[in-house]
């Protein structure tokens, strides 16, 4: 038999229930980080005293898999920016260009292909 929620549980769910249904009125689909936050602690300390998903997802109205996702985040996510080194290549080939009224264009670097066709469209 599982535990039940203490006091002070039921007073947070409650308030991120009242929160959610104010969220849901709205006609964005992002959750708010702070609500988002909430959430997850909730969701870890019924996690703790070995609750299902389910359980879990059924008053908060969220699905199973979006609280998985929230609650346990995948090693390579990530939203840093990573420097990256940019540089200036040689042309990477030729190419043949073929128009839609037969004309036939071979051995053309991409960049001069571009080119042509800007100038017949």
């Amino acid at each position: 038999m599982l535990k039940s929620a203490a006091p002070m549980e039921d007073r947070e769910l409650r308030d991120i229930q009242r929160a959610l249904a104010k969220f849901r009125k709205r006609r964005t689909t992002r959750y708010p980080a702070l609500l988002r936050e909430r959430i997850t602690a909730l969701v870890a300390a019924r996690r703790q005293r070995g609750e299902w998903w389910s359980e879990i997802a059924r008053p908060l109205g969220i699905s199973e898999q979006t609280l998985v996702r929230w609650a346990e985040p995948r090693a390579d996510e990530t939203t840093a920016m990573l420097p990256v080194d940019v540089i200036d290549a040689p042309p990477i080939g030729t190419v043949t260009l073929v128009s839609p009224t037969g004309l036939r264009i071979e051995g053309v670097a991409i960049a001069d292909a571009i080119a042509i066709l800007r100038g017949i469209a």
